[in-house]
């Protein structure tokens, strides 16, 4: 049936193509006689089964009315077939037959059959039968569009949000000694995580992690207004009031996310400024896992004061640490997609389990590090659906001579 046809679905009911299945010819002219009563006038007719495969698969149908008892190829057969081929997800049909044996009734509607109608048939009855088998094909119609369309839509949303958040990582220079990789992985089309870095103006590397409350459509959004939030509040601060507290950053953002969110939604967060040159790392934790400090000793947690996670209270005060990453040293940052992820058993991969892999990838480059935890995550879960996003940042100071002066 062709949606796009109707503005309608009593409308589009009368332009279905409907196949009738009958070894004779009395038969199938009746059928097509009240058929066209009730206003439908796409009709095929098949004289047996094997005909009527032959159309069906050559062309679409809306709805079948087959008899049971024919040559070559009988109605059980031909249910038994479009079974086979998957067909009747989609294709409704109505038995007609002079067999009225309640086995026979039970055998179609096990092969597929919608309905069962006996032979000589009441004409009121197959009017009735006939517009309900359309009518809820054409509601099925109508609704895997929308699926496909909202399918597509999805799909959009995720290219653009991936966009959102930094592909390209930039090589070490001397004048900006810095490694950096980060992956995400939303558990569904889009998600609520977020990772972010960029340079200051004056001069340090800021560095972000978040996990949004919830999933989906809203989740992303709030995600996108988040990182707009902490690149511009940054910059703003370090402009006109010369604020350069992590802190402060992460303060302003939370007044401003707690301006209208009548959903109240809320984001963990952890934020942080780098010094290339000496290695100092200001950090704030607005109520997120802890990052770990990866060293040739193995895989540390960063002790950090736990703030309250962003846009619930706008009178919220936020703390900072600040200590020297050695260099070579790395931070590892990360959603709590990762701990959680959970196998079928429901066991959860845990922080125990997170520290022992990044104890074995310590001193190895950050690409690796985040792919082989991700990995190592996932493969924990192995077929247990992916209930969070899953997302990782690493970051380490490098010796300046060490990197390249491009």
């Amino acid at each position: 049936m062709n949606v796009s046809r109707v503005t309608s679905g009593k409308a589009a009911l009368k332009f279905a193509r409907i196949l009738v299945v009958d070894d004779l010819e009395e038969n199938r002219d009746l059928l097509i006689r009240r058929l066209n009563r009730e206003g439908y006038h796409d009709i095929a007719v098949a004289a047996d089964g094997e005909e009527a495969l032959a159309q069906l698969r050559a062309k679409p149908f809306d709805l079948v009315l087959l008899d049971v008892m024919m040559p070559k190829c009988d109605g059980y057969q031909v249910l038994e077939q479009l079974k086979a081929e998957n067909h009747l997800h989609e294709l409704p049909v109505i038995v007609i037959s002079a067999l009225d044996e309640i086995d026979s009734v039970v055998r179609c509607i096990q092969l597929g059959a919608v309905d069962y109608l006996p032979k000589p048939f009441n004409a009121t009855i197959l009017r009735a039968r006939v517009s309900a088998s359309l009518e809820q094909k054409f509601l099925r119609d109508v609704l895997r569009a929308h699926m496909v369309r909202m399918e597509e839509e999805l799909v959009a949303a995720r290219r653009l949000q991936m966009s959102m958040v930094p592909a390209i990582f930039p090589k070490p220079t001397a004048d900006q000694p810095v490694e950096i990789f980060a992956m995400m992985e939303p558990a569904r089309e889009v998600g609520g995580d977020l990772y972010d870095f960029f340079p200051t103006e004056d001069g340090r590397f800021a560095f972000a992690i978040a996990d949004v409350c919830g999933k989906g459509v809203p989740a992303a959004m709030l995600m996108a207004r988040t990182k707009n939030l902490l690149r511009v509040v940054t910059g703003f601060l370090q402009r006109s009031d010369h604020i350069d507290r992590a802190a402060e950053i992460v303060a302003r953002v939370n007044r401003e996310l707690c301006d209208d969110n009548d959903m109240m939604m809320f984001v963990t967060l952890i934020f942080g400024m780098m010094e290339p040159e000496t290695g100092t790392v200001e950090l704030c934790n607005a109520g997120h896992e802890p990052p770990y400090r990866l060293n040739g000793a193995g895989a540390v947690a960063v002790a950090t004061p736990q703030g309250t996670a962003l846009g619930i209270n706008a009178a919220c005060r936020y703390e900072s640490i600040r200590f020297e990453l050695l260099p070579n040293e790395a931070l590892y940052l990360f959603t709590d997609g990762i701990t959680e992820a959970t196998n079928p058993e429901s066991v959860l991969f845990s922080r125990e389990r997170l520290e022992a892999t990044l104890h074995a990838l310590a001193t190895a480059p950050l690409e690796r590090v985040v792919r082989e935890v991700t990995e190592a995550a996932q493969n924990f879960a192995g077929e247990a659906p992916q209930a969070d996003d899953i997302t990782s940042l690493a970051i380490r100071r490098l010796m300046r001579e060490t990197c390249s002066q491009g």
